[in-house]
């Protein structure tokens, strides 16, 4: 099965991409990135990639776009009802845009929100996973969202162990209705209230990173 069919047989189609596959291409596609630590893509997956064409510089476009279409299209099952996260982040952008009066949409793409509050400017991206997601902090509060779970154990370790990361970075799995990070961002807390108000659902800080900041003398249950 392809997801794509090769034009005037000129060209291979795009493999089916699993979650590993698709995770390891986003990260070596990714110029942000740039080069990962050795060992950080298992060797046999390089391979895999190399194998499909999917790492050829001709292809890099077409597999952007793939991986941008799967994180996109990736399905969120709540109690009330489903989703995907492409449909939530537009929605988003539209309650912005047309509802609130205080915020700006800069920038929008299917896959990527920049929204204005006053002066700060917020960073909300699908991806397919997290591979080398330090490379992505800046300045600019920025939101991940995906899948958590194959990574759940790293980014929390991560997570605890970079101050500096988690004070700018956010990890959010709309489908476990989890996020680590500390990052502020009234853009964040907008978006938190739209998902109550909009589908009914919370987004909670991560049980394990939340037992994490505790066991390190970050935070205490009386907090807050």
């Amino acid at each position: 099965m392809c997801f794509s069919t090769p034009s005037a047989g000129s060209r291979r189609s795009t493999p089916v991409l699993s979650q590993a596959k698709a995770e390891a291409l986003e990260a070596l596609t990714d110029d942000r990135i740039g080069a990962l630590p050795a060992g950080a893509v298992p060797g046999e997956l390089v391979e895999q990639l190399e194998a499909d064409g999917l790492l050829a510089l001709e292809r890099r476009g077409e597999a952007r776009r793939e991986l941008e279409r799967r994180a996109v299209q990736r399905r969120i099952e709540w109690a009330s009802r489903g989703v995907s996260q492409g449909e939530v982040l537009s929605a988003f952008a539209h309650h912005c845009r047309d509802e609130l009066e205080d915020t700006e949409v800069v920038s929008e793409e299917p896959s990527r929100l920049v929204v204005r509050w006053r002066t700060e400017e917020s960073l909300f991206e699908l991806r397919n996973g997290f591979l080398g997601i330090d490379r992505l902090a800046s300045e600019r509060p920025t939101m991940l969202l995906g899948d958590i779970e194959p990574n759940m154990t790293a980014l929390v370790q991560t997570f605890l162990d970079r101050p500096d990361l988690r004070s700018r970075l956010a990890v959010c799995d709309l489908g476990r209705l989890e996020r680590l990070g500390t990052v502020r961002s009234s853009a964040f807390v907008y978006f938190e209230w739209f998902l109550r108000d909009a589908y009914g659902v919370k987004l909670l800080p991560a049980a394990a990173f939340t037992q994490g900041l505790i066991d390190r003398g970050v935070i205490s249950l009386g907090m807050g």
